[in-house]
């Protein structure tokens, strides 16, 4: 969570993201709509290794404040 960094929980049946420490709440796509957070959540690099495993690199931030979300290495497009 982009407000004290604690991990957001994924709850199906609301369709969100809930940071289970103070509340906030963020759209599948990871934009912020309620609580504390102050900015949307942060995406990694993500990719698909030939053998199709999906590989994630959390040493590679994107920020969606910093116009870094349309990068084709942000995202994963689903056949």
């Amino acid at each position: 969570c982009t407000h004290l960094g604690c991990t957001p929980n994924w709850l199906e049946g609301e369709s969100k993201f809930k940071c289970p420490c103070h509340g906030s709440g963020f759209y599948s796509t990871g934009i912020n709509f309620e609580g504390p957070a102050p900015r949307p959540l942060e995406r990694y690099k993500i990719g698909r290794g030939e053998d199709g495993q999906i590989t994630v690199d959390k040493n590679m931030k994107y920020q969606f404040e910093k116009g870094q979300w349309n990068d084709a290495n942000s995202f994963l497009e689903l056949a």
